[in-house]
């Protein structure tokens, strides 16, 4: 019972997290860059840029989400330790380290008008806590390799 309860707040979360990432892909960053547009605190093509860096940032997150929606389902069956789990596990992994390219670029366009250092400490520790992530799951992913080749052989 407590089992199923925690399987099903995970999919709530999973669920929520997915909601709010799209809304903010969609609605809040869109929104927010051209408002600043008119504020002529940037430029329409600064505008543009931000808003598919940060589009395509959320649709990274939005991977992740599903690949670890797809990895709780084959855990739930007891299949974590599978071939078709460990695909799951690379997507998760690839949309993680594409993730970590994002920060490194908003840095990069953001730095050079930037009146506050708080933007580029945020888009830092985002990106330092996403290679790291990245750096686990491959740790992880060769372990559950390793432990599924020990079982084959």
């Amino acid at each position: 019972m407590l089992r199923d309860l925690r399987f099903i707040v995970a999919r709530l979360a999973l669920v929520t997290l997915f909601a709010i990432i799209t809304m903010l892909q969609i609605f809040s960053f869109p929104g927010q860059f051209a408002h600043m547009r008119k504020l002529n605190s940037i430029d329409l093509i600064l505008e543009i840029i931000l808003t598919v860096l940060v589009a395509v940032w959320m649709l990274f997150g939005q991977i992740a989400l599903f690949s670890l929606w797809k990895i709780l389902s084959f855990t739930k069956v007891g299949m974590f330790f599978t071939q078709v789990s460990l695909r799951w596990l690379r997507n998760l992994l690839r949309a993680c380290q594409a993730a970590v390219v994002i920060p490194v670029l908003l840095f990069l366009v953001i730095a050079p008008q930037a009146d506050d250092p708080g933007a580029l400490v945020m888009l830092t520790a985002v990106g330092l806590f996403l290679f790291t992530l990245s750096l686990l799951l491959s740790i992880l992913i060769e372990q559950i390799e390793s432990k599924i080749l020990e079982t084959l052989g």
